[in-house]
């Protein structure tokens, strides 16, 4: 019994990354396989790329490549905002290329092998190229072997996996890098780093991707909504306290500058019943050990902690009190995560991560309080718990389902 519970327990925590529900966004492939339709030459009217107006990407063998060194770079006929994406790449010895999010900020492809984490520096695979955004840790494959980049930009922020590693936490930059589009499409300038196509630099070694698909989020005409600015607090409200007392807006998050028994707890200013929610948190654990809490109908808390459990009803991610999660997804000590959570009547999904915590679970009394049951449906504000720890969030994104959404599965 002991050896299948520790083999049901490395199940849960080896659940696949990209494992959210599609009604946060559906997936989309960008290359079929077969040609290099929804492409084109990233750079057609560059005065120095004049000998480079061939497009000399093609499709090998299930791969998109360049064909060698010194040609052109690539980029996707649609541009994005906010998306996941995912694909795969493999260079030769020394090899040199790089993916360009929305046309304008590069994650580096390189031949970075055989590198300790210490040695990593910002021209190698993972960096952010140019910038202060060094890769955490070192995990390119050698050379001529497949290696994976997914990647979840959100607004100005960037959290890269590399070979399913987190390579980059979350980190927040608005600059162009090195080799940059001007402009995208019928000449449409790319005036901002906020929407743009991915861009595949063909300009340097020869390199080979495959298994490019990108998720949109948050996409205009969806019915998603920022429930914070991204500017100050005046979505939100601390029950008639100086909320901007207590709280305030700090290094392109929100967070409370007083906890414990100093601080408060903040309420979203709108109410809601069913709905998709997405946010983006981390927390210090030098302050009450991360303790704190993001309250669905402010009701429900998804715990927030600096350690988590598959047994422990009070650590990271749990459903407080009344539900472990069903996978250690948290990152690391100090680093952010990211939630994607469903509510439908009573039932509760939540992905952290990229892996699924909670499956339509049921809570049916509060989490603060079992001796109150909860409605099978309500409205109510999200309440976010500042009377504990510390905590930061940098995003917290919103769609209503309708009162009637059914549960699902």
């Amino acid at each position: 019994m002991f050896r299948l519970a520790v083999l049901a327990c490395f199940c849960l925590t080896t659940l696949p990354l990209s494992a959210q529900s599609s009604e946060f966004g559906a997936w989309k492939s960008l290359f079929n396989g077969h040609d290099t339709s929804g492409w084109m030459l990233a750079k057609p009217s560059d005065p120095k790329r004049a000998n480079q107006r061939t497009n000399s990407w093609k499709a090998e063998n299930g791969t998109l490549t360049n064909g060698g060194p010194g040609k052109n770079d690539l980029c996707t006929v649609d541009s994005f905002r906010d998306y996941e994406l995912e694909l795969e790449y493999r260079i030769p010895p020394g090899g040199n290329s790089g993916v360009y999010l929305r046309g304008q900020i590069e994650i580096q492809v390189f031949d970075s092998h055989g590198k300790s984490d210490e040695q990593l520096q910002k021209v190698d695979a993972g960096a952010i190229y140019g910038g202060e955004f060094v890769a955490l840790r070192s995990t390119q494959y050698p050379p001529g072997q497949w290696n994976k980049y997914r990647v979840l930009h959100v607004g100005n922020r960037i959290t890269a996996w590399h070979n399913d590693v987190l390579i980059q936490d979350n980190v927040y930059t608005s600059s162009r890098t090195g080799g940059a589009m001007d402009e995208h499409g019928a000449g449409n300038k790319l005036t901002s780093t906020r929407e743009g196509p991915v861009m595949l630099q063909g300009d340097h070694g020869h390199v080979w991707y495959r298994n490019l698909r990108i998720r949109p989020l948050f996409t205009s005409g969806s019915g998603w909504k920022p429930i914070w600015n991204g500017k100050d607090l005046s979505q939100f409200n601390a029950h008639k306290k100086d909320i901007n007392a207590l709280w305030e807006v700090e290094n392109n998050a929100f967070t409370n500058t007083k906890h414990g028994s100093e601080g408060t707890d903040i309420w979203t200013n709108g109410e809601y019943g069913n709905f998709l929610v997405y946010y983006c948190y981390k927390s210090d654990p030098n302050a009450d050990g991360g303790n704190s809490g993001f309250y669905l109908r402010n009701q429900w808390e998804l715990q927030i902690f600096s350690t988590a459990s598959l047994v422990d009803s009070h650590r990271d991610g749990a459903l407080y009190s009344i539900h472990p999660v069903l996978a250690t997804a948290r990152h690391g000590v100090n680093q952010w995560n990211h939630m994607f959570v469903k509510v439908a009547g009573q039932k509760i999904w939540a992905w952290q991560n990229g892996q699924l915590i909670h499956a339509g679970r049921v809570c049916e009394t509060r989490t603060d309080n079992h001796g109150r049951p909860t409605p099978n449906f309500s409205k109510d504000a999200f309440k976010i718990q500042g009377d504990h720890g510390k905590v930061a969030f940098s995003a917290l994104w919103i769609k209503e389902l309708p009162d009637s959404q059914p549960a699902g599965d």
